[in-house]
């Protein structure tokens, strides 16, 4: 009765820490000697944040993390020539930044997040292996899988010869391993849009913060108009390392320089797909230059770190489980979607807290006899996360065509069209002067509106919900993230108690301490939300499956200290909500309809779908 992960990115290694804290045996098998060598996903959102609180890694993430400050904009530029006046073309507050800083604060007791893979998965590795410490394995290749009735054998490669392979059998098989998937190995395909634009990137070592004017702007797009746009010209982002330790000493000079000498950042530009030449060192560094046009005394400091050669997709698996049913996909295993929106890391993270409580409740439950009752259950891993998958697969492929459009187009720049005429528009736009400067202002202004699913969607990034837990179809027609006319409303977030959605935030207090609604739920069983004493008739129900919490400050009872519930509840202190252990609301109860046997007959019947 164990587990095996089959991938050790930060999606597998959140695998690993979630059934660590679920007791469940497991091992993780990771084809690399160590953690990823790439800078790679930067953004986390705030349910991705929460995934780490509630696991405790928050601290430690956001202790390593960019300050707050440095990804509050996002910017486009002609260059970083400080000799040129006019480089800034627009700049704009984002990911919940600036002017977005208020509303986002009422979401979550968390706040998005930047740091690079790169910095994030030793965090992951070490928690993992301080959990686990027998059960991580580096420089070990998942070589097959075979399903069985009861079990899963995977062979792995530990080594470099024959000798080297070893089988292991579990219960379940997550895999969490992207491109080179066990999905293909059991034949699990991925439709939609492949090799969309080819993509090269540079991870370079140089203090461009020098020349940089605003260190608030986390990614700044340049905007060449004789290359014929945004992505073509390409776009720049800080990875690191960030200086956190307030309590530095020394030579604030000399830490500054060391700083500087230290900055590492990512730089990407769109390839034509069909041109035999691709970036090695030396042009690589000539694109630079030439884009960036930053001073000749920090040029000359620029240090190549890494060039690489990518393939945008928008793809997503046709199944997320398999059909033996021993194995489960995630992370880019199970979605590979454009990082226009940073939603792909996010969407793999989230989908392992999807997963795991349902393997633990399975596991549990085949401690006592070697049963099939929570198989609907696991099979709602699919149901659920799928489409949210396929929702951030068309959002993200969205914002990379509108990114291009939408700014481009508002410049009057158009690749088809000859430089000089994509020259002579930007600099009508970058003239106060000129005649035509409004109508391009205006222009800017409108796509920005476009951009907003780029830079401020909280709906796609915090308000997805899973319909089918709506049982009673509270939400067909309208409510919560569903707008009157049947969409999803990507650009706001609506908290909402319909089952299916995300328990919402808002704060409680108990003796002096103050914490998240959020916070009051368990990785291991459901939790009953509750004002009225009545509801103390499920103290003692579902076998320990189900923790009573009482939020009307009485009796060392937690206190809502907003008086949230009676809008939450829609039935004053009378309601209840039965929350999974993944936050989402399985049931909106009414007590005036309720009895510990009825209460019972639910959870089993309609929520853990147990046969």
């Amino acid at each position: 009765m164990s587990v095996i992960i089959v991938g050790g990115g930060p999606v597998g290694l959140i695998a690993s820490i979630a059934l660590s804290h679920q007791k469940i045996p497991h091992k993780l098998f990771e084809r690399y000697p160590g953690t990823s060598i790439h800078p790679k996903a930067v953004g986390l959102n705030q349910r991705t944040l929460e995934v780490f609180r509630s696991l405790g890694l928050e601290e430690a993430v956001t202790a390593a993390a960019a300050p707050a400050h440095s990804h509050s904009k996002t910017a486009w530029y002609t260059s970083l020539d400080p000799e040129d006046s006019r480089r800034e073309i627009f700049t704009r507050d984002a990911w919940g930044g600036g002017i977005y800083g208020p509303e986002y604060s009422e979401f979550s007791p968390c706040r998005i997040t930047v740091l690079p893979q790169i910095r994030l998965e030793p965090i992951l590795l070490e928690r993992a292996r301080k959990l686990n410490p027998r059960g991580i394995f580096h420089g070990a290749e998942v070589m097959h899988v075979q399903e069985f009735r009861d079990h899963v054998e995977v062979t792995v490669l530990h080594g470099e010869t024959e000798t080297d392979v070893q089988k292991h059998d579990a219960s379940y098989v997550i895999a969490s391993d992207g491109g080179r998937s066990v999905g293909q190995m059991l034949g699990m395909g991925m439709s939609g849009e492949r090799d969309v634009m080819a993509m090269a990137s540079a991870h370079i070592k140089a203090p461009l913060s020098l020349c940089h004017p605003d260190p608030d702007v986390l990614i700044t797009w340049f905007i060449d108009p004789a290359k014929g746009g945004s992505i073509n010209t390409g776009y720049l982002y800080h990875v690191g390392p960030y200086n956190n330790n307030s309590n530095n000493k020394g030579n604030i000079e000399d830490e500054e320089e060391e700083e500087e000498e230290e900055e590492e950042w990512m730089f990407a530009c769109a390839i034509n797909p069909t041109d035999p030449e691709k970036f090695d060192a030396n042009s690589m560094m000539n694109r630079l230059r030439e884009t960036l046009k930053a001073p000749v005394n920090l040029e000359q400091r620029i240090q190549l770190l890494s060039v690489s050669h990518w393939v945008v997709s928008s793809i997503v698996a046709d199944r997320f489980r398999s059909e033996t049913g021993r194995v489960f996909l995630v992370g880019d295993a199970a979605h590979r979607v454009p990082p226009w929106g940073a939603l792909g890391l996010n969407t793999g993270i989230q989908d392992v807290q999807n997963l795991v409580w349902k393997i633990a409740f399975a596991i549990d439950d085949m401690k006592s006899e070697t049963s099939t009752r929570f198989n609907v259950l696991l099979d709602s891993y699919e149901e659920e996360r799928r489409p949210v998958a396929l929702h951030v697969a068309e959002t993200s492929l969205s914002n990379l065509r509108n990114h291009a459009l939408a700014m481009d187009r508002a410049l009057g720049i158009d690749p088809t069209q000859p430089a000089e005429a994509n020259v002579a528009s930007l600099n009508a736009y970058l003239d106060p002067a000129h005649p035509d400067h409004p109508r391009l202002r205006t222009a800017v202004l409108e796509a920005q509106k476009v951009l907003d699913s780029e830079f401020h969607a909280p709906g796609i990034e915090t308000g997805w919900f899973y319909p089918s837990v709506d049982k009673y179809g509270r939400g067909d027609q309208s409510g919560g993230q569903v707008k009157k006319n049947g969409e999803f409303d990507i650009f706001n977030y609506h908290p909402s108690a319909i089952p299916g959605h995300h328990l919402p935030h808002f704060w409680v207090t108990r003796d002096g301490v103050r914490k998240s609604v959020r916070d009051l739920l368990m990785m291991d069983r459901f939790v009953v939300l509750a004002k009225h004493p009545r509801w103390e008739m499920l103290r003692d129900s579902a076998y320990g499956e189900v923790e009573l919490v009482f939020l009307d400050g009485k009796n060392g009872n937690w206190l809502d200290e907003g008086d949230k519930w009676r809008t939450l509840s829609q039935s004053e202190d009378s309601g209840a909500l039965l929350v999974r252990p993944d936050g989402i609301i399985a049931w909106d109860m009414d007590l005036h309809l309720m009895s510990p046997e009825y209460f019972e007959k639910v959870l089993y019947r309609e929520v853990l779908q147990m046969g």
